[in-house]
């Protein structure tokens, strides 16, 4: 005897409408399996949804709580870097380091006038300014090209460079083991 839709909405007790869509959701040919198999597949189904292992569309529902505990974990773990001080935001830091950075260059190309004013006061020895300048010019277009973006710290403790892990949110940092601060770069910008 063959099945009818009509037979297994009285076995498992739902409505005949809902059988179809029920039998493509556990994968059962209702029309060759035989009603101990479906009542099998439904049952394991139900208690499956029950101990919240998967939504009624087949989503896994833990694997879902992890990653939401995941993110939150995260957040927290900002806030607490942001009560702590230890959480720069890239915004209102960037400014400072501008200015800190025009500062320094200021000084560096102010530095080969009075190198050069010393060596004659000191040692009665004439330099030429401009071989100086070539000097700095050199080394402050090194750091132009210098790439934040790839920030690497040198770890004293094993002799070797390393990047360590970092916790980034929406231009904040937070400093990490190691002391290594990544930067979320966008453009080229710090």
């Amino acid at each position: 005897m063959m099945l009818t839709q009509q037979d297994i909405s009285n076995h498992i007790d739902i409505n005949q409408s809902s059988v179809s869509e029920l039998m493509k959701k556990l994968s059962i040919d209702w029309k060759t399996e035989g009603i101990d198999a479906i009542r099998v597949a439904y049952i394991r189904h139900l208690r499956g949804q029950a101990a919240g292992h998967k939504s009624d569309d087949g989503l896994d529902l833990i694997k879902e709580r992890v990653m939401t505990e995941r993110v939150d974990r995260e957040l927290k773990e900002l806030q607490v870097a942001e009560k702590r001080g230890t959480l720069i935001n890239v915004s209102q830091l960037e400014p400072e380091l501008m200015n800190m950075v025009g500062a320094f260059r200021a000084e560096l190309m102010a530095r080969d006038d009075k190198l050069a004013s010393d060596l004659v006061t000191l040692y009665g020895i004439q330099v030429d300014v401009t071989i100086l300048n070539e000097y700095t010019n050199a080394a402050l277009e090194q750091f132009g090209r210098y790439n934040t973006c790839n920030y690497r710290v040198d770890d004293t403790d094993a002799g070797n460079t390393k990047t360590t892990g970092e916790v980034e949110h929406n231009r904040m940092v937070a400093k990490v083991p190691g002391d290594v601060v990544k930067i979320n770069c966008e453009a080229g910008q710090i």
